[in-house]
């Protein structure tokens, strides 16, 4: 059974969607960021104060590495975790990969829906519309190497449908 990874933004709904797919395939799923946490014992914000953005990319890419081809998983990958090292070429390597493509409107509006802090990419961000935006064309192509591309509302079904002949 093949993996599958989900990459996008922040609160672009890798977690949620996540969940939802890993219950109906009787997979396991794995959230990155929650894997570092575990790891380094201390939330993300914490090793990005404390340690900085090299030490926690370099945490990260270790710990995906963790993850291994045909384990049934289906892994909400961070946002950034596709742009560092070779993390996107192993990505492909693990099974079906999906870009979740929300529109920056979308996300700051998720993302003003609970604390901004925990994001600590946006700490200091004078506008977060004009920080989305920069972010997602900066990383769009990484993201869309990607094997399937979704965008607006996605209904977990329908994902399935799509998923079933690729797994």
């Amino acid at each position: 059974m093949k993996n599958i990874i989900l990459v996008g933004m922040m609160s672009s709904g890798k977690s949620t969607l996540g969940k939802k797919l890993a219950r109906s395939l009787g997979y396991t799923f794995v959230d990155l960021d929650k894997l570092i946490e575990k790891d380094q014992q201390v939330d993300i914000p914490s090793i990005f104060t404390q340690k900085g953005e090299s030490y926690f990319r370099d945490v990260e890419s270790r710990l995906l590495k963790t993850i291994l081809p045909g384990q049934a998983v289906v892994l909400a990958s961070g946002g950034g975790t596709p742009c560092f090292f070779d993390n996107m070429d192993y990505i492909q390597t693990l099974g079906v990969s999906i870009f979740l493509d929300v529109p920056a409107p979308d996300l700051a509006r998720r993302i003003d829906s609970h604390a901004k802090d925990d994001r600590p990419i946006l700490s200091g961000a004078a506008s977060l519309l004009q920080t989305l935006e920069q972010k997602i064309e900066e990383r769009r192509p990484y993201y869309s190497r990607a094997d399937i591309t979704l965008t607006g509302d996605i209904e977990v079904g329908h994902l399935l449908e799509t998923l079933r002949p690729l797994l």
